[in-house]
């Protein structure tokens, strides 16, 4: 059973857009979503936010001013992003829908992608996505890991392509959906696995506890004082 995302917690997302429009639409329609929202008009400004704060995710347009790509600072963003927090997932916005593109945004490191005219709807979905696999243990691993799950998926999917020039851009959309469904899935599973540890992680710590106020009343030297020593170290050494 897949544990349910907590959307009650403040998303701290980063805009960059040097389009005021598009960067004011995509703003106003997180806020409304609850969201915390900070905006950049290109890379530069977006990386000495990110180098400043902390973000869950950004959503950034590809094709923008940039440091290193002049015109496609999308990708300066992504790569600052994952270097200084890897667990802050990016959300690439671009101009095409098809299949391709989906699959360049994602060789470029973007976590997900989103097709323009962006709809908040689409942008909630995408982050809830994201906190899926924010809310585990180890976010940065867990992320770094779905990446490095998908970019074999991705080699498959390109080798496929590269055979078959005959399969339709519905097709492609479709085995696409499945890659993106069956690593969710796998990482899903994971997280369920995650909450059993904790919850058995909780109740070790609470029974560490009783044993230790029962320890303060015990004889000293007593059965009853060894047989609690026993429980607190096997306790403390399970956490």
């Amino acid at each position: 059973m897949v544990e349910p995302v907590d959307m009650s917690l403040t998303i701290r997302v980063l805009i960059v857009d040097d389009e005021p429009t598009s960067r004011e639409v995509i703003r106003l329609g997180l806020e409304r979503q609850n969201c915390e929202t900070m905006t950049a008009h290109d890379a530069a400004s977006a990386i000495a936010l990110l180098r400043e704060q902390q973000f869950h995710a950004v959503v950034t347009d590809k094709n923008m001013p940039g440091t290193e790509h002049p015109r496609e600072g999308g990708l300066d963003v992504i790569k600052f992003a994952k270097e200084s927090n890897p667990a802050c997932a990016v959300i690439m916005v671009t101009a095409y829908t098809t299949v391709e593109s989906a699959i360049e945004a994602m060789r470029l490191g973007a976590f997900d992608y989103l097709a323009k005219p962006v709809r908040p709807e689409q942008i909630k979905a995408k982050l809830e996505r994201i906190l899926s696999y924010q809310q585990t243990l180890n976010p940065a691993n867990t992320i770094s890991s779905h990446n490095s799950f998908r970019a074999k998926f991705l080699n498959i999917i390109e080798e496929q392509m590269g055979v078959s020039q005959c399969l339709g851009a519905e097709t492609k959309t479709a085995l696409l959906e499945v890659v993106q469904d069956s690593i969710d899935s796998f990482f899903h599973e994971r997280r369920a696995w995650e909450n059993i540890i904790l919850e058995q992680r909780d109740a070790l710590s609470q029974i560490a506890g009783w044993a230790e106020q029962m320890k303060e009343t015990a004889p000293q030297g007593s059965a009853e004082e060894d047989f609690l020593d026993k429980i607190i170290n096997e306790s403390s050494r399970r956490l």
